[in-house]
């Protein structure tokens, strides 16, 4: 399960692994980058909560198989049919709604299979999974882009997506809970709770910062070597340095779930959200410091950024009722990556008006949203 989510989340910024030269292609600006970056979580946001209703009806595999197919099709499309702008958003758009598909029945599939004391493991390793996956495009990105062309890195991403349906299909896990829930008043009280709009809340302010920060960290580095000489060498070592920020993730997410189980989940996440907000708050002021200075901080920013995501889902598993995980599951990614629709164009438009540093800053202002509702969660549900 998991390497089938590498491989189809290998499409979630491939845009990103190429957006500098396809916007230079093409003539676009920050802001226009960045929309086209949040109409794929647009994408994303419509089609979850479709997928996750579904869940309880169908075997999972074909959902995640049917996911994976739809984001490689979009992506050979996008090599084949986009031309400009609006090409690019309708595309994009279809292969959030592809990947729609994957995470979270994958997320319903590991609270059925592990029991609570090894749950937040499983999970940090499942969201490992898609961490390295969606860094793993900019990496390409580094080493193939001079030679193959942002088509040919694109191409990659969508036959691994295309490679990842196959693999879905044939996977042998079920969901143990099938059940008929029809949406009514009842069932939306059970799945919004004053503990589940908090633990919702506090994920949303984790997502806005996280996709935002991921979304640029290639092209600010690639920024940054340009600016220290590196000219024609930037965009590879540019990509390559963000995809490794990005893919460090996948140790991060295992050790965040990890240290949930021993320490408790709330203050596993006021721990590393508060490490990641400094972070943004200093990243984009530091292009003119010592490369190996902002180098540090990028990877200490990568950890810290991603550890705590699985936390967020593991405590929404453990608040809800067993026939309401998939749906509260689907409520909790809708919310979440509602923010990401908004945080990459943000950061264009910080970027267009200003700078990198107001940029990385307002990342951090909005992240703040997450230790106020842990803090008012801690209230409700007490140590957690």
């Amino acid at each position: 399960m998991s390497i089938a989510q590498f491989l189809a989340m290998q499409s979630w910024f491939s845009f990103s692994a190429v957006m500098d030269i396809v916007a230079a292609e093409w003539r676009l600006t920050p802001s226009q980058s960045g929309l086209i970056i949040s109409v794929f979580h647009l994408g994303y946001v419509v089609a979850v909560i479709f997928f996750s209703w579904f869940l309880n009806r169908v075997n999972a595999r074909y959902v995640i198989g049917t996911g994976a197919l739809i984001a490689g099709v979009s992506g050979l499309f996008f090599v084949l049919v986009a031309k400009g702008f609006y090409s690019a958003l309708i595309l994009r758009l279809i292969t959030g709604i592809g990947l729609a598909g994957i995470y979270v029945p994958g997320m319903r599939l590991i609270a059925d299979i592990f029991l609570p004391q090894k749950r937040g493991r499983a999970m940090g390793v499942y969201v490992g999974s898609l961490v390295v996956g969606s860094g793993f495009s900019l990496f390409v990105s580094g080493l193939f882009v001079q030679k193959f062309g942002w088509q040919g890195v694109i191409l990659m991403t969508a036959f691994a997506a295309l490679i990842a349906a196959f693999i879905a299909y044939r996977l042998p896990y079920q969901s143990k809970t099938k059940t008929t829930l029809s949406i009514s008043k009842a069932l939306l009280k059970r799945i919004f709770t004053r503990k589940h709009l908090l633990v919702n809340a506090a994920y949303g302010g984790h997502c806005f910062e996280l996709y935002g920060m991921w979304a640029w960290i290639g092209p600010f580095l690639i920024y940054v070597f340009a600016l220290h000489g590196f000219n024609e060498a930037s965009i590879q070592l540019g990509n390559i340095l963000g995809s490794l920020v990005i893919m460090i993730g996948g140790l991060a997410t295992y050790y965040g779930g990890l240290i949930s189980d021993n320490i408790g989940r709330l203050k596993t996440i006021n721990i590393f959200i508060t490490i990641s907000i400094l972070c943004s708050l200093l990243t984009g002021w530091m292009y003119a410091f010592p490369i190996w200075v902002l180098i540090l901080l990028v990877f200490i920013y990568g950890f810290a950024i991603i550890a705590d995501s699985p936390v967020y889902n593991t405590v929404l598993t453990e608040i809800s009722d067993p026939d309401t995980v998939s749906l509260a599951l689907g409520v909790q990614s809708v919310i979440g990556f509602s923010f990401t629709v908004i945080s990459p164009y943000v950061f264009g438009l910080f970027l267009e008006w200003f700078h990198w540093s107001a940029a990385f800053a307002v990342l951090g202002i909005v992240a703040l949203l997450t230790p106020l509702s842990t803090f008012l969660l801690r209230r409700v549900v007490g140590a957690f």
